[in-house]
């Protein structure tokens, strides 16, 4: 979600990682990521899916960062955990980045009535603003990447994906989900996906009266 001159290696580091900061999807999500993934499947194909275990809601996305600078935004993002309260959110419906008609993302929304989400995503922002990077100027969509096509499918079968309901274990309050913590992660890239690394997982401890 962030890109800039804070984000890049400075001059003579050899160590870098791609990272982002998220929160990760409950356990109890799980199963139902896996029957939704294989119900949307019988309409589309050439999906390349997000194993459910590494499902999660970015925050920000820092891109290629020095290794020595993790400890700095580490430090940043505690004071955000310390500041900001759990949140409660739940599974919204399916979508597709860009656009229907070109669909190359896959993905399930994550309902925020209350605005904390929303509240915690803007903190981080404000964090990682004062370790150099620069905020993305898309607005903050919250939601949960199922997968993405490699060329972009008909329009039929994108519809026929989009009019899929939620099963059971995601939906009404079973698609409830506390948000208590944000996460620090590396994702690194390979041919079979992504596989990430949780650099730091930081408890939401702040209080909602305040």
């Amino acid at each position: 979600m962030r890109t800039g001159s804070g984000s890049r290696p400075a001059a003579g580091e050899t160590e870098s990682l791609r990272s982002f900061v998220a929160v990760h999807v409950p356990d109890a999500w799980l199963g139902g990521l896996t029957v939704l993934r294989e119900r949307l499947a019988r309409h589309t194909a050439g999906v390349r899916w997000v194993q459910p275990d590494g499902s999660h809601v970015t925050l920000a996305f820092l891109g290629q960062i020095a290794r020595s600078r993790v400890p700095g935004i580490a430090a940043r993002l505690s004071d955000v955990a310390r500041e900001c309260p759990p949140c409660r959110v739940h599974a919204g419906g399916i979508g597709v980045f860009p656009h229907p008609g070109r669909a190359t993302v896959l993905w399930l929304g994550v309902q925020d009535p209350s605005g904390g989400l929303l509240r915690l995503q803007r903190r981080v922002e404000q964090a990682l603003s004062a370790e150099g990077f620069t905020p993305d100027e898309r607005p903050f969509h919250p939601h949960v990447t199922l997968g993405r096509w490699r060329t972009p499918p008909p329009r039929t079968s994108v519809d026929a994906v989009l009019a899929e309901p939620l099963p059971p274990a995601l939906s009404g309050s079973a698609g409830e989900w506390m948000v208590t913590e944000i996460r620090l992660m590396e994702s690194r890239l390979t041919s079979e996906g992504s596989i990430y690394t949780v650099l730091e997982a930081l408890r939401l401890t702040g209080n909602a009266a305040s």
